[in-house]
């Protein structure tokens, strides 16, 4: 796991960066980016350890997909945008990862992500407020759960507080390959293959 590296030209781990900081390098650390790589320390975790009946092929390949990916810019490397793509239609943790038990890690990781759905959301058109006006308040809550640490701290202890929490939560065998440099190739290309369909989907919604 790298926590500097020439190659992504900042400071940070990068699979824990946030979609906004790999996006666009050179912007300004903000709050949420504090929030962001938070929730994503434990997607990975979760999607590194949890026991589940996933191959584990697939398994590097969706680990690979969500954290690792990048691409070559003039202004250096970039990447996140399938953080972004997996924010926007609210399936962070992707869905494509199943635990061999229910598990209140994963409701609690999804509850955490749920805010950044606003972050990575472009408001309507003025002109199209009319027709998205259902949506506009649950935007305008999320990029208020994001301005503090309130929101998330108060979910992390009602979720805490409930039952349902495994009297046994061992973590299970290691995942083998975390990072793009030691990735097997079928999984890598998996993952770039998935990061190219989800992102025309992102950046064409009705097929255009």
């Amino acid at each position: 796991m790298t926590t500097h590296s020439g190659r992504h030209d900042r400071t940070g781990t990068w699979q824990f960066m946030s979609a906004a900081l790999l996006g666009s390098p050179g912007q300004l650390h903000v709050f949420e980016d504090d929030i962001e790589s938070f929730v994503h320390v434990i997607g990975w975790t979760v999607l590194s350890y949890l026991p589940s009946p996933m191959d584990k092929d697939d398994r590097a390949a969706l680990v690979s997909y969500l954290y690792d990916h990048s691409w070559k810019t003039s202004s250096g490397e970039k990447g996140g945008l399938a953080k972004v793509v997996e924010f926007k239609f609210g399936n962070y943790p992707p869905k494509d990862f199943t635990p061999t038990k229910p598990s209140p890690t994963v409701d609690l990781i999804r509850s955490l992500a749920s805010p950044f759905r606003a972050r990575y959301s472009k408001p309507p058109p003025e002109e199209d407020e009319e027709v998205f006006k259902e949506l506009m308040p649950r935007r305008r809550l999320g990029l208020e759960r994001l301005s503090s640490s309130k929101w998330f701290l108060s979910t992390i202890r009602d979720a805490l507080a409930r039952s349902g929490w495994p009297a046994e939560d061992r973590a299970g065998d290691k995942l083998a390959v975390f990072t793009k440099d030691i990735v097997g190739n079928a999984a890598r290309q998996r993952a770039a293959r998935r990061v190219k369909t989800d992102s025309h989907y992102y950046l064409h919604p009705r097929g255009h």
